[in-house]
């Protein structure tokens, strides 16, 4: 067999539904297969699927393993050449697949490749990373952003400086839409599973290229990719383990030592900035108040909950992440 799709969900059922459809409409030419893996949904995600998509290989867990764990149940029994991993809330154009797959097919020294990622609007999701570094960590979550601190290794970070539009070999692709070869993940492992949620990719790409592989990006295939489906039910949880996975990253690749001098002045800068930009939503809430803006006095203030819900976790955490 020549390709696997490996999908995970949680709770998306209408997502994974239009997923699922997208690609028996534009399906590989080569032999494929799907694999759907279930992390526990309450939605009846695996008896829908189950009925209306027959053909899909499903695996139901009895609770939810995280985007690691139930990628590499998928990687345990896929058959294919080729391992695309796929998110739910993602629609396959036509030749995609075939793309992809003969782009590997005619680049052996390729790892995986990825395609040019769409939202729901037609424009160009950025979708191409350099790896993380601490300066742009410390910019992106810390109050040194108010002061323009590490800007610049921030906006590296992100690849502000592609357009996207250029086929080039990358450090990292966005997990949405990710083709690797079986032999390596054969080789140096799938996912690492102490990546509950984020970062998991990441540390993919990053073996990778350390095992002498090349990570192409290729604009001249798309998918859609409406994002964020799962993540969005869990907003305070999800910048925890966002956090939390970082540091499990630059732990791995960057050495303990170093990791726990950054951190100790990381989990201050999380704190301040927090604590500011509560201050700020208050505020901006007592204005909406004084004005009579409904509308943004009930946005600030879901804002307020969401963030203070945060900066209580994060002190709980303080000591442990």
């Amino acid at each position: 067999m020549k390709l696997s799709i490996i999908i995970v969900s949680w709770n998306v059922r209408a997502d994974i539904i239009n997923c699922l459809g997208s690609i028996y409409k534009n399906p590989s030419s080569s032999p494929f297969e799907v694999i759907l893996i279930d992390n526990a949904s309450s939605d009846k995600t695996v008896e829908c699927i189950q009925k209306e998509f027959s053909q899909v290989v499903c695996i139901a867990n009895n609770d939810n393993r995280g985007f690691a764990g139930a990628n590499n149940q998928g990687i345990e029994i896929a058959k294919g050449e080729y391992l695309l991993f796929l998110n739910p809330d993602t629609i396959i154009h036509k030749g995609t697949l075939d793309y992809l797959v003969d782009f590997m097919d005619n680049n052996k020294e390729a790892g995986a490749c990825g395609p040019q990622l769409l939202n729901e609007d037609g424009s160009i999701q950025r979708s191409v990373r350099r790896f993380p570094s601490f300066r742009g960590a410390l910019y992106r979550f810390t109050f040194l952003k108010y002061f323009k601190i590490f800007k610049k290794d921030y906006r590296n970070w992100l690849a502000r400086d592609f357009d996207h539009k250029s086929q080039i070999e990358v450090d990292q692709l966005m997990g949405a839409a990710l083709l690797v070869r079986k032999s390596i993940t054969d080789n140096i492992g799938g996912f690492d599973e102490r990546y509950f949620m984020y970062y998991e990719e990441v540390d993919l790409c990053c073996r990778i290229k350390h095992d002498g592989w090349q990570i192409v990006f290729l604009p001249q295939v798309r998918i859609t990719h409406l994002g964020g489906r799962s993540s969005q039910q869990i907003p305070a949880a999800k910048r925890i383990m966002m956090l939390r996975s970082m540091l499990k990253y630059f732990r791995k690749h960057r050495g303990i030592g170093i990791t726990f001098l950054f951190n100790c002045f990381f989990k201050i800068g999380v704190l301040l900035r927090e604590i500011v930009d509560l201050a700020i939503k208050i505020m901006t809430y007592f204005f909406a108040l004084l004005l009579f803006n409904k509308k943004k006095t009930v946005k600030t203030g879901k804002k307020i909950v969401s963030s203070a819900m945060f900066t209580l976790r994060f002190v709980a955490l303080l000591f442990k992440i």
